[in-house]
Order: structure tokens, then C-alpha cells, then sequence
């Protein structure tokens, strides 16, 4: 495989985590994300136990480091999963610049999951814990400022009736 840098990008409990370490395992890339980021602190800043109110911060704040990240990891020859909701177009963008900059093949992964899937895997959520929780605003919010892929983003489109295997054969192609 080519040096590529795959992007996730979609709304919380949409399974972006999940497919994104599956496919770095496959494909052997560096896996960079905010939510590595917040688990390897959140002891640390008891991030849990604070009002949800001072997530949105330190969420935003842990953009730039992703960046240079990502940037790190292309220039030393590895391929990248971002595993990240990707909301806005200039997140993407700015991917899109670092991969364009070293020559790296992009491939956009757009996790289109209904909202009431989402609502249903954050309730599971916190009975099981698998991942830590985001606050209920930010789900209420996150669906109408989030600004889904365009056509010209050439988005690899994963709805929850896929699978893993699906994802990867639209990969192939792509690759």
C-alpha cells in the first residue's frame, strides 16, 4: 500500500473508533486521534468527574496537536488513521493541505449513521462504558453544525447496515 492518510469523519457513537483501529491494524498505520489524546489525560485532569461545559474546550484545544501529529507521522513515511469527527470542512481541509503538502493519497471515510442510532449507542453507552461519554449537548448540537462531506470530497460513505468488510472493499478500490 501506497502512504495514505484515511480520515474519519462523522457524529459521536458512530463507530469511528471501532473501524478506525480495525483498519489500522489491517493496513499497519499509525492511528492519531483526539479521543487517544483524552483517554491518556483524563485520569490525570479528572475530565469524568468535571462539568461537561469545560470539555468543549480542551476538545477544541487538542485540534493543533492532532495536526502536527499527522504531519509527523507523513513525514517520517507512515500511513495515518484519524480517528476524529472531522465536523467542519476546514478540519478536513487542514488534512487535506498536510497530505497534499507530502504527496500522500487521502482517502475520506464519512461515518453516516442516523441520530437516533447514535442516542441509542450513547444509552447503551453508559451501562457499558466502552468508551468515555460526550455531553448530551453536544449530540443535540453536533447534528446540525456538522458539515457532512461534499461530492468533491470523494467520500467513502459508511452507513450502519455495513460492515467492516465493506469498508475495506471500497478501500481497495480507492487504493
Amino acid at each position: 500500500m501506497n502512504q495514505t492518510l484515511f480520515i474519519f469523519c462523522g457524529e459521536a457513537f458512530s463507530g469511528k473508533s471501532t473501524l478506525a483501529k480495525k483498519l489500522s491494524e489491517k493496513y499497519n498505520t499509525k492511528l492519531i486521534g483526539r479521543d487517544e489524546m483524552y483517554f491518556s489525560i483524563e485520569k490525570l485532569l479528572a475530565l469524568e468527574e468535571t462539568p461537561e461545559k469545560d470539555d468543549n474546550s480542551l476538545w477544541e484545544n487538542m485540534w493543533p496537536i492532532i495536526i502536527q501529529g499527522v504531519r509527523n507521522q507523513l513525514l517520517l513515511g507512515n500511513s495515518v488513521v484519524i480517528d476524529d469527527n472531522c465536523f467542519f470542512l476546514r478540519q478536513r481541509r487542514d488534512l487535506y493541505f498536510i497530505a497534499n503538502e507530502i504527496g500522500v493519497k487521502i482517502i475520506l471515510i464519512y461515518m453516516d449513521i442516523p441520530l437516533e442510532i447514535l442516542k441509542e449507542r450513547k444509552e447503551q453507552n453508559k451501562i457499558l462504558k466502552n468508551r468515555h461519554d460526550v455531553p448530551s449537548t453536544w449530540m443535540e448540537n453536533d447534528s446540525q453544525k456538522f458539515e457532512r462531506p461534499v461530492e468533491n470530497e470523494n467520500p467513502i460513505i459508511f452507513k450502519h447496515t455495513d460492515n467492516f468488510e465493506n469498508l475495506i472493499e471500497k478501500i481497495e478500490k480507492e487504493l
